[in-house]
């Protein structure tokens, strides 16, 4: 009986330790799933610039585990961010004794400056009061935050916990450089448009677009300066409002002056017409606008007019050219003409001697019918004249003569014919009379083609 009891204590004993084992390994594993889960939504909180969420998520994982070195250095790096330079470098002390040569400690105290423990302590906030009296005291409620069991606040600290940044790449180390004195660093915006971005924290979007309106219109140059996306978020509200009424006076307002200060002084002109006579709450500040774009608009209505006027000109001077050219064409056309009469006349008394009185008869009926104008008929005759007596030099200056006028007529070919005939007449008799006034025949037509630019 006495062996079976002792038996049955062994046997609960087993199942009781085991038992505890278990749970106590289960917690252990449930808190680090929590830490890490507490420090992947810090890092998501920090990225998205939610800072003060940043800092509960990491301010937890210290509850859980308070020699995490990872909280740490995330957490001073949160307080950088949010210009809490006391709380970064109490915190940033922390880690740099537990690794003091780590890469990110080292970037942070750059970043800090020399640090320098406080001359006198200052009273801690009421949630860092209640993460040390939570640490140190029996209680697991913590009025601030979360609430966390007390099975899962330890005191553990494992090396792997350096090195648990995703985005950290360890680089060789390089010469010392001289520490940056950056106490001061993040205490005043140094942006010639700071006081715009504050009015944006603080006040809002057209706060912050008024005062930056004010800026750039009294300092053209701020509209180059990093605006921190302050227009784009203008222009992507407002032109959905302007699109969806044109009737909605604040939308007007700052989608014109949104494309005023782009630089688009038609599309502001446009847009912000119909302020000019129903302003609104909007007259006082529409008012450097109006006049900016009331300069404008002169401006580019005399550039315009010159433009105008340019073009009036090279018009005129295009018709006085052309009116030019066919002048000279008339000109060169007529001396042609009138050399070619006198020629012609000149030569008739030398027709009626001809040698062969066959060839003469057709000659002269030919010259008959060239008087009369009927170039093809008096072409045809001269050609029979030809066939008869082929060496008459004044049968071939005749006939390069009707084919003269028959290419004034309009038809281009024929001055080549002409030329063909006066070049028969040069050769039948380079040194006489006609062989001279078929040189300047042909001279006349070449120079007359070329100008014409046949």
């Amino acid at each position: 009986m006495i062996y079976r009891v002792l038996a049955i204590t062994v046997l609960l004993s087993v199942v009781f330790w085991l038992g505890a084992a278990y749970h106590v390994a289960q917690a252990q594993a449930q808190s680090e799933d929590d830490v890490g889960q507490f420090l992947q939504t810090g890092q998501d909180c920090y990225s998205r610039g939610e800072f003060a969420n940043a800092v509960l998520e990491f301010e937890n994982v210290l509850l859980i585990d308070r020699q995490n070195f990872a909280a740490k250095v995330w957490l001073a790096q949160v307080y950088v961010d949010m210009k809490d330079l006391e709380k970064a470098r109490k915190i940033l002390m922390e880690a740099s004794l537990q690794a003091p040569d780590h890469p990110r400690v080292i970037q942070l105290q750059k970043m800090l400056g020399e640090m320098k423990k406080p001359a006198k302590a200052k009273p801690a906030s009421q949630a860092v009061k209640e993460t040390f009296d939570l640490t140190a005291s029996d209680t697991g409620l913590r009025r601030f935050g979360l609430v966390v069991p007390e099975d899962k606040v330890t005191h553990d600290t494992s090396e792997n916990n350096l090195l648990v940044f995703e985005d950290m790449e360890l680089e060789p180390e390089k010469p010392k450089e001289k520490e940056l004195d950056l106490l001061n660093y993040f205490d005043k915006d140094s942006s010639p448009l700071s006081e715009v971005f504050t009015a944006l924290d603080s006040q809002g979007l057209n706060a912050a677009l008024d005062l930056y309106f004010v800026k750039v219109i009294a300092d053209p140059a701020l509209a180059a300066q990093d605006d921190r996306g302050l227009v784009a978020k203008g222009n992507e509200l407002y032109a959905a409002r302007y699109t969806s009424s044109i009737d909605d006076l604040e939308a007007c307002y700052y989608y014109g002056s949104l494309q005023f200060i782009n630089g688009l002084y038609s599309e502001a002109e446009k847009i912000l017409g119909p302020l000019k006579t129903n302003p609104g709450n909007f007259a006082e500040r529409l008012q450097p606008i109006f006049a900016a774009l009331s300069k404008w608009r002169e401006t580019e209505n005399q550039r315009l007019l010159a433009l105008k006027q340019a073009e009036e000109d090279r018009l005129a001077m295009e018709a006085y050219e052309k009116a030019e050219t066919e002048k000279k064409k008339d000109d060169i056309w007529a001396k042609l003409k009138k050399k070619r009469a006198g020629t012609a006349s000149g030569s008739a008394l030398v027709g009626g001697a001809a040698g062969v009185a066959e060839a003469a008869a057709l000659h002269s009926e030919g010259y008959d019918l060239y008087k009369k104008g009927k170039l093809d008929d008096a072409i045809a005759k001269y050609e029979e004249a030809l066939a008869k007596q082929a060496d008459n030099p004044e049968f071939s200056y005749h006939l390069g003569l009707a084919w003269t006028d028959k290419g004034l007529a309009g038809d281009a070919q024929s001055f080549d014919r002409a030329i063909t005939a006066f070049q028969r007449v040069i050769s039948l008799a380079p040194n006489d009379k006609l062989g001279r006034d078929a040189q300047a025949m042909i001279k006349d037509i070449d120079s007359a083609k070329k100008t014409l630019g046949e």
